[in-house]
């Protein structure tokens, strides 16, 4: 892992500067007279980042996170110097820094089946026995692993020592605890990952891509909330460590143009971003017009993940709309949990971890290095899903381990034409984000 250069200066991963600043706050702990925001620099008017930061003092703010990626910063700012910082022309716009979480109402049940009188002892745990899902999409009977690719789970964290798991490494972006402690003390973040690579080693249960590299990227707190920051800064992390595949079984209420233009950049470097479409549930298969999915699964460079039964219908949890990508088993899906165990939850945050195994092992299969052509990876999984629901739902329908790695695309690897095209498409990308930044400039001039 290459060291970061981002600084923490207070908030998220408050831990990591205690020494230098005092005992820190949690993440979301402010004076109720303080807003947490996102403030974005107008193109060519500032002098680097340290200019934003004299504005955001001038105001009586406190500069919170810088990143290695993104050209914005995360600040606390007094209700009473909001507006004159709105109104600097130097300041493109000042967005609220909104909230995330698990979607829906997450309650894993822990049968006895699976687990083991002593969970430390790992001799003691369950023989092997891939879940339902595994099996339905047939990542049981795939040559690929998953070996070199490296997964990112922004999540919970992850439990380091449960027996079936293997943690490459991570970092913590909440203000539970220091950066360098991505230890779940949730669940959720460890069930997510036991789902894309939990070990083939005879003991619990086996991931869809067993040999990936998995990252904790610890985004939420300890109780499953969070902020669209941790987020952008679980992303910022992934691009600077080249995280091939960032997982995101989360969701919030409100779009976020800085999540947004995180999303666009992380996209355009070659990572491959999927998300849980949410748990606000549906009107049935053929509702997507009314649409309930959370953001960022309504992005258009975000893989949207909706979740099935194991009889094969749409989980009424699973929320829907125009923005599927791809549909995967979420009910009763046995995976790893915290202390050692096992349980079994329900929930489109189980879903996406499929399709994100699945990505694993096509790339694997194209022998990409690191960041590269994500768009061919993302056409192979929709190009080879398999119809089951026949409705908007299921976007291009159930993820196909087997058909996806038997695609003649997924043996191509990387195509000059494929880095022509992802250098025209970032460039395009940069086109568009200049003009937006103009046109807020000029919004700016007339508000």
């Amino acid at each position: 892992m290459k060291c970061s250069r981002r600084r923490v200066l207070g908030g998220i991963g408050a831990g990591a500067v205690a020494g230098l600043v005092g005992t820190p706050a949690s993440a979301t702990e402010f004076e109720p007279d303080t807003e947490r925001v996102f403030v974005h620099p107008e193109t060519g008017l500032l002098d680097g980042l340290s200019d934003l930061f004299d504005l955001v003092d001038a105001v009586g703010g406190t500069t919170l996170l810088e990143f290695d990626n993104f050209e914005f910063v995360v600040a606390e700012v007094p209700s009473a110097g909001l507006e004159e910082l709105r109104r600097d022309d130097r300041v493109a716009f000042v967005e609220d820094d909104d909230e995330t979480g698990i979607p829906g109402d997450w309650s894993p049940s822990l049968p006895d089946l699976l687990n083991p009188p002593d969970g430390s002892d790992c001799a003691t745990h369950p023989d092997q026995r891939p879940s339902w899902g595994v099996e339905r999409i047939g990542a049981d009977g795939v040559d690929p692993n998953g070996a070199g690719v490296d997964v990112g789970i922004l999540d919970t964290g992850i439990q380091s020592g449960h027996c079936s798991l293997s943690v490459a490494g991570g970092r913590n972006f909440t203000g539970d605890g220091p950066p360098g402690d991505y230890e779940d003390r949730h669940g959720h973040g460890t069930h997510v990952a036991g789902i894309v690579g939990a070990l083939d080693n005879d003991r619990g249960v086996v991931g869809v891509a067993p040999d990936v590299n998995l990252h904790a990227v610890k985004v939420l707190n300890d109780d499953g909330s969070g902020r669209y920051s941790q987020l952008v800064a679980g992303i910022d992390w992934c691009m600077s460590n080249d995280i091939e595949l960032i997982s995101m079984s989360l969701g919030g209420e409100s779009e976020s143009s800085s999540l947004a233009r995180a999303i666009d950049k992380a996209h355009s470097a070659g990572h491959l971003l999927l998300c849980a479409a949410g748990n606000e549930g549906n009107d049935g298969p053929d509702s997507c017009d009314a649409a309930t999915m959370t953001y960022p699964a309504t992005h258009e460079n975000v893989v949207a993940v909706t979740a099935m039964n194991e009889d094969e219908t749409l989980a009424s949890y699973s929320s829907v709309g125009s923005a599927v990508d791809l549909l995967a088993p979420g009910t009763e899906i046995n995976s790893t949990t915290v202390d050692n165990r096992y349980a079994q939850a329900s929930g489109t945050s189980m879903a996406c971890p499929f399709v994100t195994g699945v990505a694993a092992l096509v790339w694997e299969r194209r022998d990409e290095n690191g960041p590269g052509p994500n768009d061919p990876v993302r056409e192979i999984l929709g190009g080879t899903a398999e119809t089951v629901l026949g409705t908007c739902a299921e976007g291009d329908g159930l993820v196909n381990a087997r058909a996806a790695v038997g695609d003649e695309r997924a043996t191509e690897g990387t195509t000059w034409n494929d880095g022509v095209v992802a250098g025209l498409r970032s460039l395009l990308e940069r086109v568009v984000d200049l003009i937006a930044d103009f046109f807020e400039w000029l919004r700016g001039l007339f508000s």
